[in-house]
């Protein structure tokens, strides 16, 4: 062989040699990339939806795909709003075909650092708040749910090393609400998102190429539990847990949404803030006057905020559930007060409403012999109907809880005239409340009443139910004549007694908690979040 063939040879070799350790760098390449997807998937990461992870052999590649399963979480109703969606509900078998198991206790005296990805703590922190709400077949109950996802390792984006949940804008507002966390940022388009309370922790940051990555913490160990009942474990502040009423319109409370009834012409509107203020005013009274007036005391008082408490009370169905002893709602405005929310109200309305019959000189239609009968019989069947035991406007001790079957009482009362308000002709419901908004609400002569109530932490709710009756004459006089051809002053005022009743009912089945609002757009919001 001469030296020209040798040194071809020699070329060639090279050149296989190159070829050959390239072939097998890629492939120890995509071996290596396999194992490390495999291993950001295991137990001790993904905890029990480690065993959906699977190796999926690609031929043409000659190497295996990694495929891992995460959850989408979001809230759903109990009827199949997805074929494959499976219910949070906090029992063993919910548990079980979620993969969420009770998290094993570390040893004593041993610190668990945690490695797992939050999004199995917070799925775990769902069906303790699931077990707490009881049995999910309760008509009208929300929950939450989850989808099963499953993805391939491949397609994992550089800055992300841990498999990832996802869930909305709107979904994750409402699960951190029930949770018991208070919103202390919320700009999702800045990418910004704080929340936290009860010992829960909800922070974000903005991942490149995917949006906002949420990082969920619950800080209470199980061992401390009896020490914070007692108030024996120092550095920590004893509250007050929180139980909210697990239904849609309740939810809505936390965007400032008021969902309106339907059935009596009130269309869905928002108080959440001033403005919103402003321009349901404008919606609830078609004169406009009570949003003027309004917008001039804001315009003086730049910090004022309208009590909204019997507004919510006189435009809403029922957000309870039946059979529930939940009563807590978010409060979907920053000044909730109103007679509605009082024992000490109800006691005056009952009060007023008896010498308002007795009197002889007023007008009234035997639906007004009703509601008093009715307030007779819920102040001598049921103590606290008038018992002056927490204010649901202002008191720290909120109830979190009441007996069921007062508040079925109750909500049987509502549901009574219920129907009779229905099958009044048109809108008359809506033009009678535009009435009292504008003549014993939001007056220029009461301004110096709304800001006593507004500055001091015991308003004087008795006052402003005299007030009410005081004014009746005039919001009769303030509903244009003419119009009411089928109602004399009888029919319309049975519709402003059964008006006031129907916010007391609602008032005494439903607390406001107070607490920072989530904006009113955000209702509903499809925007994704990611839980790491």
């Amino acid at each position: 062989m001469g030296t020209a063939d040798v040194s071809i040879a020699a070329t060639a070799l090279a050149i296989a040699l190159v070829a050959f350790v390239t072939a097998l760098g890629q492939l120890l390449q995509q071996y290596f990339a396999t194992a490390d997807g495999y291993r950001r998937c295991q137990r001790s990461v993904m905890g029990e939806w480690a065993t959906r992870t699977r190796l999926r052999w690609r031929w043409r590649e000659f190497r295996f795909e990694t495929l891992y399963t995460t959850p989408e979480i979001f809230m759903t109703s109990t009827g199949p709003d997805r074929p494959d969606q499976v219910l949070i509900e906090g029992e063993a078998n919910s548990r079980a075909v979620t993969l969420a198991p009770y998290p094993r206790t570390s040893p004593q005296g041993t610190r668990n650092i945690n490695e797992t990805v939050c999004w199995v703590t917070f799925l775990h922190q769902l069906h303790m708040l699931g077990a707490r709400n009881g049995l999910c077949d309760t008509p009208g109950i929300s929950l939450p749910a989850l989808c099963f996802q499953e993805r391939s390792w491949d397609f994992q984006l550089p800055d992300v090393v841990r498999p990832l949940a996802v869930c909305t804008v709107s979904d994750i507002a409402i699960m951190a609400r029930r949770l018991g966390m208070r919103w202390k940022d919320f700009r999702p388009y800045d990418g910004s998102l704080k929340a936290e309370g009860h010992f829960h922790v909800m922070t974000s940051t903005n991942v490149r190429s995917l949006g906002i990555l949420l990082q969920y913490s619950y800080t209470r160990n199980e061992i401390w539990r009896p020490a914070l009942r007692s108030g024996l474990l120092r550095g920590y502040t004893k509250q007050k847990e929180e139980r909210y009423i697990p239904s849609t319109g309740a939810d809505l409370f936390g965007f400032g949404f008021i969902s309106g009834n339907a059935g009596i012409h009130i269309p869905r509107f928002t108080i959440g803030t001033q403005d919103e203020i402003v321009t349901s005013l404008g919606l609830l009274d078609e004169t406009g006057k009570s949003a003027i007036h309004i917008r001039e005391i804001l315009h003086r008082y730049p910090g004022f905020y309208p009590p909204t408490g019997d507004l919510v009370a006189m435009t809403m169905e029922m957000v309870r559930l039946r059979g529930r002893s939940h009563v807590q709602v978010p409060a979907p405005s920053g000044n909730m007060h109103g007679f509605s929310t009082s024992p000490k109200g109800r006691q005056a309305f009952r009060l007023c409403l008896e010498q308002f019959v007795t009197e002889g000189n007023n007008k009234f239609g035997p639906q007004t012999a009703v509601v008093l009968s009715a307030c007779k019989h819920l102040s001598e069947t049921w103590k606290e109907w008038e018992t002056e035991r927490f204010d649901s406007a202002e008191a720290p001790d909120i109830s979190d809880r009441l007996m069921p079957a007062y508040l079925d009482a109750v909500h049987e009362q509502f549901d009574n005239l219920k129907q009779w308000i229905i099958i009044q002709k048109g809108p008359i419901y809506r033009n009678v409340l535009g009435a009292h908004i504008r003549r014993a609400i939001i007056y220029k002569d009461n301004d110096k009443a709304v800001f006593a109530n507004w500055k001091t932490l015991n308003p004087n709710y008795e006052a402003d139910v005299k007030e009410y009756f005081r004014l009746w004459p005039y919001i009769l006089t303030d509903l244009p004549s003419g119009e009411y051809e089928d109602y004399d002053e009888k029919a319309l005022c049975d519709i402003w007694i059964v008006m006031l009743f129907r916010a007391c009912c609602w008032g005494a089945c439903h607390f406001f908690v107070p607490g920072e609002r989530v904006p009113s757009e955000y209702y509903g919001s499809q925007l994704p979040v990611y839980i790491g």
